[in-house]
């Protein structure tokens, strides 16, 4: 029922981009409103990350502690302002390049997470 339901969504949003005399607004509305729910359901999974093993990442260095929030607030801004990199010249590489540090900083915070813990 939760399948046709979530079908029945898409098709609903995919009429009104097509049928409606200004698809083209609600299409980019649709795309704020996910963009939107994205970041906040990011937000909110670090938040519940960081009740729950805020006294370990504690544990780590005060160094180690930027890496990881600074990459964290890193991937809001780039999420956050995707659509004007995108818009801009080589913005899409410079997306990726941000995307990839962040991964590896959050890796390298979550190795040495990992070796104290």
């Amino acid at each position: 029922m939760r399948t046709a339901a979530n079908i029945g969504i898409i098709l609903l949003a995919a009429a009104a981009l097509a049928f409606l005399p200004a698809g083209s607004e609600v299409g980019a509305a649709l795309g704020r409103a996910l963009r939107l729910a994205f970041i906040l359901v990011f937000a909110l999974g670090f938040s519940f990350a960081y009740r729950r093993f805020g006294s370990d990442f504690e544990r780590l260095s005060a160094g180690f502690r930027a890496l990881g929030l600074g990459a964290v607030g890193v991937l809001v801004v780039t999420f956050a302002g995707w659509s004007r990199l995108l818009a801009g010249g080589g913005g899409l590489l410079t997306a990726l390049l941000l995307l990839g540090c962040c991964g590896a900083a959050l890796f390298v915070v979550w190795q040495r997470y990992r070796a104290i813990v």
